[in-house]
């Protein structure tokens, strides 16, 4: 077998034994706020709940983390990042949302760059958030 046979089969038997890689896109902008605006996302860590987002009109935000603490916040897209700013942080915190095979997640960005830290999107409701205090809209 001469050396570009001997390649050939390689390449050939490596892609048959390579897995079947998971079509994953980042979400634009755009398209996280037309799955996201008159929503409400919950989201788990490890298959737990972590938190949820309500979601308003003006890209304007209510997150609710899961022991019930609530946030009013914004968001804006920079480049492929959604980047959120509540009240009482000092920093906007931002993520890639991403689909992978019909499923959403959020992936925390640090300095642009992801962190690994992934939050699952488990379900999207239209009910608004339990959360006490004045409402921000709807």
């Amino acid at each position: 077998m001469t050396g570009f046979a001997a390649l050939r089969l390689a390449l050939v038997l490596f892609a048959l034994a390579a897995p079947v890689a998971e079509a994953q896109s980042r979400l634009s902008p755009e398209a996280f706020e037309a799955l996201a605006t008159g929503r409400s996302l919950h989201f788990t860590l490890n298959g737990e709940p972590f938190g949820a987002e309500q979601f308003f009109a003006g890209r304007r935000s209510l997150w609710r983390y899961s022991d019930n603490v609530c946030q009013q916040g914004e968001w804006r897209g920079e480049g492929d990042a959604i980047c959120f700013d509540y009240a009482g942080e000092p920093a906007p915190i931002c993520w890639h949302f991403i689909e992978t095979d019909g499923r959403h997640a959020a992936v925390l960005l640090e300095n642009g760059v992801e962190t690994g830290f992934r939050l699952d999107l488990d379900r999207i409701d239209t009910e608004p958030l339990p959360c006490p205090g004045p409402r921000i809209g709807s």
